[in-house]
């Protein structure tokens, strides 16, 4: 039998936060807008994973996404939504985003 020790991708939750002065103003959107704009940006795009290649950021899963006056936000309790590889994709320098998830 063969046990798994280190690091799961789909951790039960998940957090982020980025400064607002850190993005544009189409990230924000596209941010606040994930599931929609995940379909349109994974045309022709392939990401790996786990079980080969796939197109899909998680369509079912959105994240919780609050906007507050300096930051954005987001959480989830079922981190299914590939949100990470997503704000990668749409252009968020990954030093600027604290993120947190839960294991």
């Amino acid at each position: 039998m063969k046990f798994k020790t280190d690091f799961v991708t789909n951790s039960s939750c998940a957090s982020f936060v980025i400064a607002k002065d850190k993005l544009t103003d189409l990230q924000i959107e596209l941010i606040k807008n994930h599931i929609e704009a995940s379909r349109i940006y994974s045309k022709g795009f392939v990401q790996e994973n786990e079980h080969g290649p796939t197109s899909d950021f998680g369509w079912d899963d959105p994240w919780d996404i609050t906007e507050l006056k300096n930051s954005i936000a987001g959480e989830t309790m079922m981190d299914n939504f590939d949100m990470m590889h997503f704000l990668l994709v749409i252009g968020v320098n990954e030093e600027d985003i604290q993120y947190k998830g839960c294991y």
